[in-house]
């Protein structure tokens, strides 16, 4: 792909933004509390926003933040993450809404493209990274690292793009968000890069799934139950 002119992100280091419900017990990961438990899902959750903190700080970016729910979890993800880590609360409608304006809150602050990451992985690796680098390099506008059941675990921009989350909720949701997503980029004239499907951490089949990696981070590996 040909990079458009003027384009800078190959040299611009990104800011990473996780998109994450606080650990709280009984209020996350709901459904696979029949699988491990409520403490488990608390576990899980922990350790999968500290393994996306991990990922990002290996990123290498401008700045990491959070965009969190509910509202006044900012001072426990605070003491969870590290003061190097920006804690924001999650505003608007949807998941299109609240994305749009945590994107604009950082780009407010940070000139690159922006990483947007979801906690649903069991391990995002270096791959992910590179990946999303070299395909912003190359002249893409928005790069979707899809989820197999629908959704994704990263979209990352180049800039702010408002035309994007100005599509219907209806469109980010669901088992064919990818390609409507796909579609509506294209007709929008944007280049996308696309990374290789993923499993999340939604179903108790990807429990049994996530197990099966011998690279699994330990806190991760201990929350669903490895021996």
């Amino acid at each position: 792909m040909k990079a458009p002119s003027g384009a800078s992100t190959e040299a611009a280091a990104p800011a990473v933004l996780i998109m994450a419900r606080a650990p709280r017990r009984g209020e996350v990961r709901h459904a696979l509390e029949s699988l491990i438990g409520l403490d488990g899902c608390l576990a899980l959750q922990t350790a999968l926003l500290v393994e996306a903190v991990r990922w990002a700080r290996l990123v290498d970016p401008r700045a990491i933040y959070i965009a969190h729910e509910p509202a006044d979890a900012g001072r426990d993800l605070q003491r969870l993450t590290g003061s190097d880590v920006i804690v924001l609360p999650q505003n608007g409608d949807g998941i299109a809404g609240r994305m749009a304006d945590a994107v604009a809150r950082v780009s407010s602050h940070s000139a690159g493209p922006i990483f947007v990451i979801w906690p649903d992985l069991p391990r995002f690796s270096p791959v992910h990274a590179e990946a999303t680098r070299l395909d912003l390099a190359d002249g893409a506008d928005l790069v979707l690292g899809p989820v197999f059941d629908g959704g994704f675990y990263l979209i990352a921009l180049a800039r702010p793009l408002p035309s994007l989350f100005a599509l219907p909720e209806a469109v980010w949701r669901g088992p064919d968000s990818f390609n409507q997503i796909l579609i509506a980029a294209g007709q929008a004239g944007l280049e996308v890069g696309l990374l290789r499907g993923e499993r999340a951490l939604h179903r108790p089949a990807d429990v049994r799934a996530a197990l099966a990696d011998p690279l699994l981070p330990e806190p991760v590996a201990k929350a669903l139950g490895r021996r």
